[in-house]
């Protein structure tokens, strides 16, 4: 098991992006979107498309993933890092998706100024792909791990009627993953980080956040959403210690 991880500097919201198919209406720019929804999203013609993202600088990459899509189970993608065009890194993998989520975490230290997916899907009942988040960059993982008195659970947004007789007809509009993570041992030299992550988070980006990045059902766990935090505290005085509390909601 490793330390969680965070993802807060999404490259794809200030790289070059580039696609082979997409609807004139629903472009690839529109993965620079923060919103969820599949009328933001990048929709490609056909269930195959190749998305490049090209940084203005080479940058860390260590984790790549898709949210919010009509993905199926049966899809695959193929990954290619390159840096001044030589390849760095190059993966075919099975996407794995739950509820539309896809994340995939690379080697450490890898370092590129380009990545580029082949997403297929050709079963996809749709006959097209629809993706509206992405986030593409590195992953940031504290010395320590958080507190065992961390939760998750759901959020619900449910219609819900009631017969004169008391027979209840719920009907459920949306769900939403949500994640409340305790910690308690920062080191002090951690705080400017966790100061950056607060500072991205109140300009309303998303942030991926990966309980345990070695876990194998990651498009399970990960939540990529809005995250909202309290201050930082100093709970052991002298010792090296922090402690921060933040939310995560799944973005809609």
């Amino acid at each position: 098991m490793e330390n969680c991880g965070i993802g807060y500097q999404n490259l794809i919201l200030s790289a070059a992006l580039a696609a082979d198919s997409s609807v004139a209406a629903l472009p690839v720019s529109n993965l620079t979107s923060p919103q969820g929804s599949s009328a933001y999203a990048w929709r490609a013609l056909g269930t195959q498309a190749t998305l490049t993202v090209q940084f203005a600088q080479a940058s860390p990459v260590r984790a790549v993933s898709l949210h919010r899509t009509n993905l199926t189970a049966g899809a695959s993608w193929r990954l290619v890092l390159r840096r001044d065009n030589a390849v760095v890194q190059d993966v075919t993998t099975a996407l794995a998706t739950s509820g539309g989520q896809a994340v995939f975490v690379l080697p450490p230290g890898l370092v590129a100024d380009a990545v580029q997916m082949t997403i297929s899907d050709a079963t996809n009942p749709d006959g097209y792909l629809s993706i509206p988040l992405a986030y593409v960059g590195p992953l940031w993982q504290p010395i320590r791990n958080f507190s065992t008195d961390s939760t998750s659970g759901f959020t619900l947004g449910i219609d819900e009627v009631t017969s004169l007789s008391g027979a209840e007809f719920p009907q459920t509009r949306w769900i939403q993953k949500k994640a409340s993570i305790a910690h308690q041992s920062y080191g002090s030299a951690e705080a400017d980080i966790l100061s950056d992550i607060q500072a991205v988070a109140a300009r309303g980006e998303n942030i991926l956040f990966l309980p345990d990045p070695s876990a194998p059902a990651l498009q399970k766990q990960a939540i990529y959403g809005r995250l909202s935090g309290g201050d930082i505290g100093n709970p052991f005085g002298a010792a090296d210690r922090r402690s921060w509390t933040f939310n995560m909601t799944e973005r809609l």
